[in-house]
């Protein structure tokens, strides 16, 4: 069962940022640490890697000095788009978390690149641009885009209201002001709010009716507005990033939000995943025999 989160890393401030990130969720969640560097041809075997390994115990020892978390590193020859998700996949990592921050970052990961990276990925994908200033995920922003409400959005966005405990901010937008379209969308919103319920998690939403602004600068003006510690974007069973706000969207929202953003991409074992995330947590000693998933999960 996967155990570990992925952080690529180039050494650069925002490198270090998204490993602190990485850190709160560790700690929280007792997972695993892996550093993944990504080089190109001819640095294995050299003068380079030895430097490199170098530079990547002493990373391993800045972070065991913040916290007590397994932590280990990869070295491995690739590129970054793919060789990310090949990583991620090999260790089945629960999380790969990202630094960007305009074209400096992992290997100038930016825009349309780490949206690659973000479709590329089995897993989800947390992207951060400043230093890990909150404690916790205290606010959390769902975007809904009304053509479904699916259970994995659910079920991630719960996943971690329940251990930060956090608040759901169900966010749907309109560029129309239609009276009856306003309605059936505010419905929407209300059943998708009502499935948190029996699980126990605070949620709020809220429908901006905006025919100028666009959905990017909706959800980013919202999280800006309510403090938001994570936006979350959950693509549909089967479906993909891309099938939720379209690649124009998504990769505005990529470059322009501060707010943290973590995509997921559903999959098979999706749910799986999560409640043994969530069984690690609330019944360590597997004394409730199951019972766990009635009250965490939507069958």
């Amino acid at each position: 069962m996967a155990e570990t989160i992925l952080v690529p890393t180039d050494f650069s401030d925002v490198a270090y940022f998204a490993i602190d990130h990485a850190i709160e969720i560790a700690a929280n969640f007792d997972r695993k640490i892996v550093l993944l560097h990504v080089v190109g041809k001819k640095v294995l075997g050299t003068p380079k890697e030895i430097i490199l390994k170098k530079k990547l115990t002493v990373t391993i020892e800045w972070i065991k000095s913040k916290v007590s978390v397994d932590v280990s590193y990869i070295i491995e020859e690739g590129s970054i788009f793919t060789t990310i998700s090949r990583v991620a996949d090999r260790l089945r990592s629960e999380f790969i978390v990202i630094g960007i921050h305009g074209k400096k970052g992992v290997q100038h990961i930016m825009g349309s690149y780490a949206y690659e990276v973000v479709c590329s990925s089995n897993v989800p994908v947390l992207l951060v641009k400043k230093y890990h200033t909150h404690d916790g995920y205290r606010n959390i922003v769902l975007p809904i885009d009304f053509t479904s409400e699916s259970t994995q959005k659910v079920i991630c966005s719960v996943k971690f209201a329940e251990f930060f405990g956090a608040k759901i901010h169900v966010f749907g937008y309109l560029d129309k002001d239609n009276t009856a379209l306003v309605i059936k969308k505010k419905a929407l919103l209300k059943k998708v709010s009502d499935l948190f319920k029996p699980l126990g998690a605070e949620v709020s939403t809220k429908l901006c009716i905006d025919p100028e602004k666009g959905f990017a600068n909706a959800i980013i003006d919202y999280s800006a507005e309510i403090d938001a510690d994570l936006i979350m974007i959950v693509a549909e069973k089967n479906g993909g990033i891309p099938d939720i706000f379209g690649q124009n969207t998504t990769e505005l929202l990529i470059d322009k939000a501060d707010t943290p953003i973590l995509t997921v991409m559903p999959t098979e074992d999706l749910e799986d995943r999560l409640e043994h995330l969530v069984r690690s947590f609330v019944d360590p000693l597997g004394v409730m025999n199951g019972k766990i998933t009635s009250k965490y999960f939507i069958n």
